[in-house]
């Protein structure tokens, strides 16, 4: 009869464990879903933010008064180009 009484003790003791075991895993694994879930925002909003400015740019030179040959345009052309690259990355 004495034994059970440890037994019990014992699994109590181990249920108690495991239970804070796992409440601890679980709000860990909820802190990084919602870093996670922040992320995927500021993405979003850097996916706009980069297409927004693309848009914006061509618009500037939708009558393409930027030239090439001078240092203007080509500074105009490269960060076309880099903001091309983004926007195909996205």
């Amino acid at each position: 009869m004495d034994i059970h009484i440890y037994i019990y003790i014992l699994l109590g003791i181990i249920i108690t464990i495991m239970g804070f075991i796992i409440w601890n895993v679980l709000r860990k694994i909820e802190l990084q879903v919602d870093a996670v879930l922040d992320l995927e925002d500021d993405n979003a909003d850097l996916k706009k933010a980069i297409r927004t400015t693309y848009n914006d740019m061509k618009k500037i030179d939708s009558k393409n008064i930027f030239e090439s040959d001078d240092e203007v345009g080509q500074t105009f052309q490269q960060l076309v180009e880099v903001l091309e690259k983004l926007d195909g990355r996205i």
